[in-house]
């Protein structure tokens, strides 16, 4: 695939959701929207918590300070990398999981949903909840989703409810976002957890579900905007990442907005999921 900023040829875009489709039902499975599950994609889960794998020992982050600041607005002075990268963690998909429930409520999107990528999307957003909960567990924490503040709320409810070519180009720049927060926050990991590879291996595995689904969403809103489209989202990297570091200031004091920022601009998504044999390939040609 290319640059998530390069406008994909018309004559390939309507290919792609197609092939997209087949790729999502193999990898996912029937999907269930009610119960927010597939039934292919529960193996995987089925199979973790089958074989659960817990940090070893002296916990690396002190779960009494986790949850004071977890539901803080911001993390109180001093605290250590593990523990920013756990608190970033947590907060991470909240904003996603919420647009997605007003999104499921949404009449818009009720019809032909085994038919549409939308369906499987949003319920890879749910799974992305309970794969960010297992990697913290595996630290020893227990964690429950918060909501995302009132003004984080506020913005999303004007993307899920704004016209489809508008709230594309919105979500789009959104989902190239994410790749590099969750590619950040997985090299973060190895850095800060190799001293225990089981752990670190668990780790690995629950944030590769997650980046292979992320850069199939960004090659999907690609099929489905103009080059015009593109140019405006690739605009908007500023404004989303200023929301994302409102939001959870952790990614800020871990990563910095100008490294955020410059590794969203690169836009290579592909590069992290180029690692992972399910990763979805499209061939143009």
């Amino acid at each position: 695939m290319s640059h998530a900023f390069t406008p994909m040829p018309p004559e390939h875009q309507a290919r792609f959701r197609g092939a997209y489709l087949s790729y999502l039902r193999a990898r996912d499975g029937v999907p269930n929207l009610a119960a927010r599950r597939f039934d292919v994609r529960e193996r995987f889960f089925a199979e973790i918590d089958s074989h659960p794998v817990r940090w070893q020992g002296a916990l690396p982050i002190d779960p009494e300070v986790f949850h004071k600041n977890h539901l803080a607005p911001a993390p109180e002075p001093g605290l250590d990398a593990a523990t920013l990268w756990a608190l970033a963690t947590a907060k991470t998909n909240r904003s996603e999981r919420f647009g997605v429930e007003l999104s499921i409520q949404n009449p818009r999107r009720q019809d032909a949903l085994l038919e549409d990528p939308h369906t499987f999307i949003q319920i890879e957003e749910f799974y992305h909840t309970r794969i960010l909960k297992d990697a913290l567990a595996t630290l020893g924490l227990d964690v429950e989703v918060s909501e995302p503040p009132a003004r984080t709320k506020l913005l999303v409810k004007l993307m899920v409810f704004m016209p489809e070519g508008l709230s594309d180009i919105a979500v789009l720049c959104g989902e190239i976002v994410g790749v590099v927060i969750f590619s950040l926050l997985l090299e973060k990991a190895r850095e800060l957890f190799s001293a225990q590879p089981a752990a670190l291996a668990r780790i690995e595995a629950l944030f590769a579900q997650i980046l292979v689904d992320e850069v199939g969403h960004v090659h999907y809103l690609r099929s489905r905007v103009s080059p015009s489209q593109l140019g405006l989202a690739r605009r908007m990297l500023p404004i989303v990442i200023g929301s994302v570091l409102s939001d959870i200031p952790e990614l800020g004091l871990l990563f910095g907005r100008e490294e955020l920022l410059r590794r969203a601009e690169e836009a290579d998504v592909d590069a992290a999921a180029s690692a992972y044999a399910d990763r979805l390939v499209f061939e143009a040609a």
